[in-house]
């Protein structure tokens, strides 16, 4: 069974090639490069020392934002779930400002923040900030009250609950956020490099488009697009490890 998914995964990744392919002999979107007029401008890409650089350069921008905002995200978003004042004292302010889209940022970041840097890194935790709050407010409100009460009844304090009911009890949701917030995190990352950036993928796929070098494009949007996978993988596989009572308790 196990065998046969990883081929029907294997199969889904090799279709992409496959239909690009036919929709660049049949001409059916005009200006589309080749499969292998990237696969050649990837290969050119892979001895260049700034391809490498814009990868690491955006995968720690990634990274950095994506750790800071679950920092404060997850305790936040538990606050707000189990506390009703300190909801009503925040909440309204934080959902006024989860609608702006990322490119909405970018001028205000580059008015207030010294360095372009500081600008691309807070727009990329945005991204990733929200995904996890609303999971982590969901999932702090949707435990059982018969829990907390449980808990207590046996000698445990507010912090011992919070710790041991409540915040376990919440993770399923919180690790579904953070893996929307690894996505929202690439994206906004990507936006914001394209604007305010010198560097990175961002930075690189726009200036193949300026510089009219299109297979370059698209050799900067696989690249965007394994490193996201990468990155949601990696969090899933946390998230498994974190949450492995759980597999224990469905056996």
């Amino acid at each position: 069974m196990e065998t046969r998914r990883r081929l029907v995964r294997a199969a889904s990744i090799l279709a992409v090639p496959v239909l690009w392919l036919a929709v660049t002999r049949l001409g059916i979107v005009a200006g589309l490069p080749t499969p292998m007029a990237v696969a050649s401008s990837f290969l050119e890409e892979f001895y260049r020392q700034d391809f490498w650089l814009s990868v690491a350069r955006s995968t720690v921008r990634v990274l950095v934002s994506f750790v800071v905002a679950a920092a404060v995200a997850i305790p936040l978003g538990l606050l707000v779930g189990r506390y009703t004042v300190f909801a009503d004292l925040t909440f309204p302010a934080l959902e006024m400002l989860r609608p702006i889209p990322p490119i909405a940022w970018i001028p205000f970041t580059i008015l207030v923040l010294p360095a372009s840097e500081l600008s691309i890194m807070f727009i990329t935790f945005l991204g990733a900030f929200f995904p996890i709050l609303l999971n982590t407010i969901q999932g702090a409100r949707g435990v059982e009250v018969e829990f907390s009460r449980a808990a207590q009844s046996l000698g445990a304090g507010s912090f011992q609950t919070f710790r041991h009911v409540i915040y376990p009890s919440a993770l399923p949701a919180i690790h579904a956020g953070m893996i929307v917030g690894m996505g929202l995190a690439w994206v906004n990352l990507i936006a914001g490099e394209m604007v305010a950036g010198g560097t990175g993928l961002g930075f690189l796929t726009w200036s193949a488009y300026t510089s009219g070098s299109y297979p370059t494009i698209i050799v900067g949007i696989i690249t965007i697009g394994v490193l996201g996978a990468i990155s949601s993988a990696l969090v899933r596989l946390f998230a498994n490890w974190q949450i492995g009572w759980r597999e224990v308790e469905s056996a």
